[in-house]
């Protein structure tokens, strides 16, 4: 057991390189909450259920009197437990524990009434059978957390490879100006870098400038569009995963029984979603060929990881829609940013410790969204005084250079004028 959990934590330690936690970063506070938080906390529950279930015994049944402890507990777990539909919303001293009931139980029992009266039982040829409900998806209770993970780390590992990850080395030079070493070699760096990127989105015309300008603020609204979906796709799935129960209500049942006590005679007797996704005793029935034919033998088994799995997977309820609200207002604000400018010019100008100035709004404008998803990353990754003044440069040697090419513009009109009129009197000289 000690081997096995040196292992696991080695493992747990080499996912250091995936580390969400860093300081230099990228994508903003919203996306971070996925790719960090919920990646870790699922990572975290992903390892505690894959110690547990590879680690001693996970099943103990009793009744058994055919078959050994070790083979029974094996057959259980690979073929799967089960429990009986009508054995739910019934009376303890009926039912002992919800879902469990021997196999030759009558359909009902004739009972007297108060008034007197004997109430009799249907003819038990004409009653349903019982329908087995059988719990298949604790296998892979593991399994599920580390793709739930996935899930949440793919989409920051997509987004670096379109693209994001080219501004990495940009954020780490201002990291290293924050320093205070060589901070006017970096800053002249970083300001022609800029500038030079910038110059192409003001200037450049058509759909391929347009996709220049853009492209990195559309990048960021995918990605957090695939956390959105991705959000959605597990708890989806999820449910479809139990099969029974009511999974998309868990966490607001679990919540709604601690503050409402089962008072009432109706409520009283009703199973509860965590007893009927997490059942703790199932039945199980072994069949094998014997002396006789066919034996066939039933038991219960306690089934002590659901013990632990329905906490986990509460929190993963609470957690999975807490993502789903976040996404969501994600997804809104950045949209209503790529079109609305005046928040995020004013959030710059606070942050940066910057003036209101026009030529400050002028270049904010005309950048694009995508050039403004830079400077906002320029923003958060440097402080006040590092950005102030590179934005400070960058305005300048932008709005001198778009003063150079509104008077080339206007030189090459008048020539072009020039050039009009001489060919005119020429033309006319010609004629006379």
């Amino acid at each position: 057991l000690f081997e096995r959990a040196m292992f696991f934590l080695n493992g747990l330690f080499a996912l250091k390189a995936f580390s969400p936690f860093k300081d230099v970063t990228v994508d903003d506070k919203w996306d971070q909450v996925n790719r960090s938080y919920v990646f870790m906390l699922m990572c975290l529950f992903g390892f505690f259920t894959t110690l547990h279930d590879y680690s001693g015994d996970k099943i103990n049944c009793d009744g058994f009197t055919k078959f050994s402890d070790s083979y029974a507990r094996d057959f259980c777990w690979t073929v799967g437990l089960y429990t009986v539909k009508e054995a739910y919303d019934l009376p303890p001293d009926i039912v002992p524990y919800p879902g469990v009931i021997p196999k030759d139980i009558p359909a009902c029992m004739p009972r007297m009434l108060k008034n007197g009266t004997m109430q009799h039982c249907p003819d038990e040829n004409l009653v349903k059978d019982p329908e087995r409900i059988f719990h298949l998806w604790y296998q892979w209770a593991s399994f599920w957390f580390w793709l739930v993970a996935i899930v949440y780390y793919s989409p920051y590992m997509l987004f670096k490879a379109l693209g994001a990850s080219d501004y990495k080395p940009l954020i780490k030079v201002l990291a290293a100006a924050n320093d205070g070493s060589d901070l006017d070699r970096v800053r002249y760096k970083v300001v022609m870098w800029l500038f030079l990127r910038f110059k192409t989105y003001i200037f450049s015309k058509g759909v391929h400038a347009w996709w220049q300008r853009n492209s990195f603020s559309i990048l960021f609204l995918l990605t957090k569009v695939a956390y959105l979906g991705g959000t959605i796709m597990v708890f989806f799935l999820t449910g479809m995963m139990f099969e029974h129960g009511n999974w998309y209500f868990y966490g607001a049942e679990y919540v709604g029984t601690r503050f409402t006590p089962y008072q009432f005679e109706e409520f009283r007797n009703r199973t509860l979603n965590k007893d009927i996704l997490f059942p703790k005793v199932v039945s199980c029935e072994i069949k094998r060929w014997g002396p006789t034919g066919i034996e066939v033998e039933t038991a219960q088994c306690v089934l002590a990881p659901n013990v632990m799995y329905q906490y986990f997977f509460l929190f993963s309820w609470y957690i999975l829609v807490f993502a789903f609200f976040t996404n969501v207002v994600s997804c809104i604000l950045h949209f209503s940013e790529m079109f609305f400018i005046s928040g995020t010019y004013t959030r710059m100008i606070k942050d940066g410790m910057l003036q209101d100035k026009p030529e400050y709004r002028f270049v904010y404008e005309k950048i694009g969204a995508g050039g403004r998803e830079i400077i906002q990353i320029l923003t958060d990754n440097s402080n006040p005084v590092l950005f102030s003044m590179i934005y400070n440069d960058l305005v300048k040697l932008l709005v001198e250079d778009t003063a150079k090419v509104s008077r080339m513009t206007k030189n090459k009109a008048a020539f072009t004028n020039l050039n009009t009129i001489s060919e005119v009197t020429i033309n006319t000289e010609k004629t006379v």
